[in-house]
């Protein structure tokens, strides 16, 4: 595998793409002042490289019913952070997992209902001997509910990929390009989808990629939000929106060495309605999609079945 150094161009290229990676190349183009060719010509060696792991789709649980209890557990020299993933995947169907350097193991469970007294105590017992140091519940609102079409064009996303031409999913999903191209315009804007990127923070050579959480007082979530952007719109990669409670922000960052996440950690520290923020230097972070593939296939399940039922009835 080709080593590829990054520049200023390639991080930009793939900011955008983590916002929509079906941003076409010829609108990349006119934001880098490069043409379509060039910029796809860059995307191919980043994805050679193994810096751009693959292009995912986010579905956000609360389309479908569920909430999302982000975990941070700290684990010790008698329990590996595998082993934690293992016992708390044994509790219930992961949305992600973040892995980072050090001692704590930060994952979210994909629940139905609150987050019960009973739950937490499962998942305490159940992770010893490492301990649970924060645990949360997050829900992102939806404007819209998916249809049966709907639930097979994320379908043939999430099997497909996330740049999946237009003209493949009609065809699979047997439907017009246009009503493709609107039903996914509609999922997008209904907060329902979020069509990103996976990179690989171990190709980035000469950069260290890191994410921040910062708790931050409910009143100021929009200005520390807009404030980040102000400060540091070079070092932003992404904001994972579908994943935030509204007390708590997460960003992942890049930047060139320790001593600029540093000064961007104690930069956040000041801004007004910031409670607590902490860094994590990322290695991987991993998305699962074995829950919403099963809530899809069970879900048009229930819309085929009734079909199939009244087309058998005898006609009277």
């Amino acid at each position: 595998m080709e080593k590829l150094i990054l520049d200023k161009i390639d991080f930009n290229i793939l900011a955008t793409l983590s916002r929509d990676c079906r941003t076409p190349y010829s609108s990349i183009g006119s934001l880098v002042g490069l043409t379509s060719k060039t910029v796809k010509a860059r995307v191919k060696k980043m994805v050679r490289s193994g810096v751009l792991d693959k292009f995912i789709v986010r579905v956000n649980p609360a389309g479908f019913g569920y909430r999302i209890a982000p975990i941070e557990i700290r684990t010790n020299n008698r329990i590996t952070k595998d082993q934690v993933i293992r016992r708390v995947k044994q509790i219930g169907a992961l949305a992600y997992r973040v892995h980072h350097v050090g001692r704590t193991s930060v994952a979210a469970l994909i629940i139905k209902e609150s987050l019960e007294d009973k739950t937490v105590q499962l998942l305490s017992d159940s992770v010893k001997p490492a301990t649970i140091n924060r645990i949360s519940v997050s829900e992102q609102p939806v404007s819209m509910s998916p249809s049966e079409t709907d639930l097979r064009i994320i379908k043939c996303l999430l099997l497909s990929g996330a740049r999946t031409e237009i003209s493949e999913i009609a065809k699979k999903v047997r439907i017009s390009e246009k009503t493709t191209a609107r039903r996914l315009d509609k999922m997008k804007e209904g907060n329902l989808l979020e069509l990103s990127i996976q990179c690989d923070p171990a190709s980035m050579i000469g950069y260290v990629f890191f994410t921040i959480v910062i708790s931050v007082e409910k009143s100021h979530y929009r200005s520390v939000y807009e404030h980040m952007y102000m400060e540091f719109q070079e070092n932003v990669l992404y904001h994972p929106s579908t994943i935030d409670p509204d007390d708590l922000l997460i960003f992942v960052l890049f930047g060139e060495n320790v001593f600029m996440i540093d000064f961007i950690l104690s930069t956040v520290d000041s801004f007004e309605g910031v409670k607590n923020a902490d860094v994590y230097i990322l290695t991987k972070w991993q998305y699962y999609d074995d829950w919403i593939l099963r809530e899809i296939d069970e879900r048009i399940c229930q819309t085929v079945l009734p079909k199939s039922i009244q087309a058998n009835r005898p006609l009277d």
